[in-house]
This record gives structure tokens, C-alpha cells and sequence, in this order.
């Protein structure tokens, strides 16, 4: 299983404090549209998957992240609108709250880094995941190779993808996918995880093309790991549990934005074009969430 880095950034937070609104109405090229949602329904994500939008006030960095996210989990406005789609997060002494989370990385930004899976065996060449005698892997049935190299330590193929290749978020989005939610009718083929990972990773993220022309990812990516003493962020431990807090420095949705996702030159979002040089003084938050208190339990519903 991937190893979870707490990050222990000390950075002092603005003198007020980080301030937070909830976008209601913020809508993704990705979750809710006509041809990636009901994938993600098939693979058990419609009740298993929460994503909401945030504006904070100020700007965020990576030297702030850790005070922006202690404020995001201690903010009454975003434990408020969390509670509408995530009633597992409990945030029962605000105060308390020291969010551990470990820093994705957003260097892998082509589909080509998951051809490990075809190299290591667990995908043939003519894309079918190639199955393996089931057995259970901490409440997790490990019944393809693709699982087996995500999550099973103990496996002779674990070892293709490095610790840091596993703290990629492209990984990260792939390998959620192919674990989906508690009623999966998962894929023999692995096309489709292939497209959704594409389009999920470039809704979530902003990115430009620098001077070299390179893509450039400009967001920040926190996995969040607990919320110390002050709270909880799911029921039951899980290893397929995922809170994701992304930051997005453009101006969207009337303001920067953060997301939270759970189980949430030229710049461009979900492949629309966006002028360089649109920073405005604050920052977008997106919030994806998943519980997983079982892998054949309910989680909270989007």
C-alpha cells in the first residue's frame, strides 16, 4: 500500500485566517456529463463519490497549503456543505482540527506513464486486464493484475511503480477507477478506465504551456490522510478511502477555486483555453471525497 507522507509545513496562516465559499452551482466537464457519468455510475461511484467547489478569499501557495487546509477543515461554511454530501467527515472539535496529508505529485501529465501495466504483465497487449485467483486484501477483493500492483505490498510486481510514481495523481485517479465503489461492474478491457482517467485529470487540473512548450501543471494536489484530534474524515479505515483537496490558482468559477474530491503561454481546463495572467488574489478549492467504511458498504451519495 502506498505510503502516506504527513506533511508538517509550520507557515504562519493570514492574520484573519483563510475565508472559504461554497459554489454550489459549480459544474465539471467530467462528473455529470452524458458520457462520463454513467461509467462512473456502472463502476459504483454514482452514491460512493462526493466533489464540491470552494472560493477562498486569499492567495495559496505551497508554503501555505498547511494553514489553508487546517482553515478548510475548521471553516463553519465548508464543514457545512461538506456535511450536505459527506456525512461520514465530522468535524467535532474545530479548534482541534491539524490536518495530516501527504503532496501529490502532478508530474506525469501523459497517458504513456501508465504503460508500467502493460509492461509488468498486468495488461495484454490487446488491452484486456488479465485476471488472477481472487483473494482478499484488507476487506479489498484483489481479482485482476492491476489491482494486485496497486495495493498488494507482498506482490513481485508492486515493485514496478516507485513511492513516487505512486504519489503521481494520474496513478492515483487510474488506480480509484479500477477499484470504483460498492456496487462495481468493472471493465475486462481497459480502455474505458484509460478514457476516464484523461478526462477526470484534466477537469480537476489547471495547466499552461511553458516557454519550451511543455505542460505545466499549476494546481496543487493535497491527499488528505486525518484531521488530527479535532475530527474524522471517514467512519471506518479503509485502504480504497480518498480525500483530495485541490487547489486551483486561476480564476474560475467568479474566483480561484479549491476542489475536494472524495471516496474530489496558454493555460487550459478540461481542454478550454484560459489566458495566462488571470491570477486574481484568490485562489480556487475543489474538495473530492470517497468513504469506503467496507468495500461492500454504502458510502456517503454525491
Amino acid at each position: 500500500m502506498p505510503l502516506l507522507i504527513e506533511e508538517l509545513n509550520e507557515e504562519a496562516p493570514p492574520e484573519e485566517g483563510f475565508k472559504f465559499h461554497w459554489l454550489p452551482d459549480a459544474r465539471f466537464g467530467s462528473f455529470g456529463s452524458e458520457k462520463i457519468q454513467p461509467l462512473l455510475d456502472k463502476w459504483g461511484f454514482g452514491p460512493d463519490m462526493a466533489m464540491c467547489t470552494f472560493r477562498v478569499e486569499q492567495p495559496v501557495t505551497p508554503d501555505t497549503l498547511q494553514a489553508m487546509l487546517d482553515d478548510f477543515f475548521r471553516s463553519r461554511e465548508v464543514l457545512g456543505a461538506l456535511a450536505q454530501v459527506t456525512p461520514g467527515l465530522r468535524a467535532f472539535s474545530p479548534d482541534k482540527v491539524k490536518v495530516k496529508w501527504e503532496r501529490m505529485s502532478t508530474k506525469a501529465v501523459s497517458m504513456s506513464f501508465l504503460n508500467k501495466f502493460e509492461e509488468c504483465g498486468a495488461i495484454g497487449h490487446s488491452g484486456h486486464i488479465r485476471g488472477r485467483v481472487e483473494e482478499d486484501y484488507e476487506g479489498v477483493p484483489i481479482c485482476n493484475l492491476i489491482r494486485e500492483v496497486v495495493l498488494c505490498e507482498d506482490s513481485d510486481m508492486y515493485d514496478f511503480f516507485s513511492e513516487q510514481e505512486r504519489r503521481e495523481f494520474l496513478f492515483r485517479i487510474f488506480s480509484h477507477l479500477v477499484f470504483g465503489g460498492a456496487s462495481n461492474q468493472w471493465e475486462d478491457h481497459v480502455e474505458e478506465y484509460f478514457r476516464v482517467t484523461k478526462e477526470v485529470y484534466k477537469d480537476l487540473l489547471s495547466v499552461r504551456r511553458s516557454e519550451t512548450g511543455d505542460v505545466e501543471v499549476l494546481s496543487h494536489v493535497a491527499s488528505v490522510v486525518s484531521l488530527g484530534h479535532g475530527g474524522q474524515l471517514f467512519p471506518k479505515e479503509s485502504p480504497l478511502n480518498f480525500c483530495y483537496v485541490i487547489v486551483d490558482p486561476l480564476m474560475r468559477h467568479g474566483g480561484s477555486g479549491i476542489s475536494v474530491t472524495g471516496r474530489s503561454g496558454e493555460t487550459r481546463r478540461g481542454g478550454s483555453p484560459r489566458a495566462a495572467g488571470t491570477q486574481g488574489a484568490a485562489a480556487g478549492i475543489q474538495c473530492l471525497a470517497t468513504v469506503w467504511p467496507a468495500f461492500f458498504s454504502q458510502a456517503p451519495k454525491d
